[in-house]
């Protein structure tokens, strides 16, 4: 397999046989059935709390177990969401499942999330029962917008098992008959010399004088937000939304689990075998990763809307489980990084049940036609779907 997680997978079993360095996640045993952010949950889970969180909303447990955790993740904006040194303590006290159960919580009860929560879930029913407004909306725009993809790592050499190049997503916008084109990044190449790639990709489109939307998908989020820094590309009015789907924003842990002697031999091995640059794989790490996010400032015209998928335990596929008991213990994550990192300023959409590879969700293609109605909409209660169209694009330099 051409995809380095499956490949360090596998060197990491081997090398796991010899020397305990990570724990194994504990297997699911609770069952849990509910609701959670307008999704229903049917799944097992880690713990007893965790499934009373799922089944009862926290109503019948305990009342000091209550307090403490209403206490400790109470949201009432975006910037109250907890960081992850919160919510790995709450997976150190209680569980994983536990302290993705409060994520979930604490994210719905933020205004702005469920605003656009409740919208997609509206718009995924307009689309599953085959709406005729929906469809006359998204007709009425289409000439407006270009979409820009930017796929994610290995988005060529290993796209038919990780979806890495949108092409679903991509055939599905292009045949509600809208513009799309995709940003052909090097395949397994940096973050910075991907958001090159981008910022030359958005001169370019600017000239079209359409409105356009970015969409990003993995290791194409880190590239999204370094090339928003380039102040040609974050000051132009034509520039308006942003869908972050499962973007590695401050990178993944994975590969930080790997730097440390004698473990870093293995990665350099793998990167060695399949033709990778070392340092280009280490610009997904968590370590590199955090300290370029800081300086990451959203252009104000921009609407982002994240997408992300938030597992259970029980809910891990296959290709997400390589991976998820290495993370499980720092706290929610989607099988290659953390819940928490993977949100930019904004809106965000909560794929509850679905891991990091939502490519392999069977509804991806009524959940892409419903994403985006939910864009254009959010664009435009912003106000930059309108003024964007008066803006001159700029000549390029």
């Amino acid at each position: 397999m051409k995809y380095f997680i499956t490949v360090i997978a596998v060197c990491f079993s081997l090398f796991s046989l010899s020397c305990s360095t990570f724990a194994v996640a504990p297997a699911s045993g609770f069952s849990a059935k509910g609701v959670l952010a307008g999704i229903e949950v049917d799944t097992a889970v880690d713990s007893e709390i965790a499934s009373q969180l799922i089944v009862t909303g926290g109503q019948r447990l305990l009342d000091a177990v209550s307090r403490d955790l209403s206490n400790r993740l109470s949201c009432d904006s975006v910037s109250d969401i907890p960081d992850t040194d919160s919510l790995r303590e709450i997976t150190a006290e209680y569980s994983a499942d536990t302290a993705t159960a409060v994520l979930i919580r604490c994210l719905s009860s933020i205004p702005r999330i469920r605003q656009s929560q409740q919208l997609y879930l509206a718009e995924l029913a307009a689309r599953r029962s085959g709406d005729a407004a929906q469809a006359a909306y998204l007709a009425a725009n289409a000439d407006e917008y270009l979409i820009l993809v930017v796929p994610g790592w290995g988005y060529q050499s290993s796209a038919d098992e990780t979806g890495a190049d949108l092409a679903k997503p991509r055939e599905i916008i292009n045949g509600l008959g809208f513009e799309t084109h995709l940003v052909e990044v090097e395949d397994n190449g940096s973050v910075e010399g991907g958001a090159d790639i981008l910022v030359t990709a958005l001169l370019q489109h600017f000239q079209s004088g359409k409105k356009i939307i970015l969409v990003s998908a993995s290791s194409g989020g880190p590239t999204v937000a370094l090339a928003l820094n380039n102040p040609a590309v974050a000051k132009n009015p034509l520039l308006v939304g942003w869908l972050n789907i499962c973007g590695v924003l401050r990178g993944s842990p994975v590969i930080d689990a790997f730097l440390p002697w004698p473990n870093a031999l293995l990665l350099r091995a793998v990167a060695f075998f399949e033709g990778w640059d070392y340092h280009d794989l280490l610009s997904l790490s968590r370590s590199q990763s955090e300290l370029r996010y800081r300086t990451f400032s959203p252009p104000p015209q921009l609407t982002i809307v994240n997408y992300i998928g938030i597992p259970f335990s029980g809910q891990v596929s296959e290709m997400g489980s390589l991976f998820y008991g290495i993370l499980k213990e720092q706290g929610p994550n989607d099988g290659l990084t953390l819940i928490s990192d993977a949100l930019a300023p904004g809106y965000t959409i909560m794929a509850v049940g679905i891991d990091h590879f939502v490519n392999n969700d069977p509804e991806i293609d009524l959940k892409t036609a419903a994403l985006l109605p939910v864009l254009l909409k959010l664009i435009e209660a912003s106000g930059t779907g309108r003024t964007a169209t008066a803006a001159v694009a700029p000549p390029l330099g």
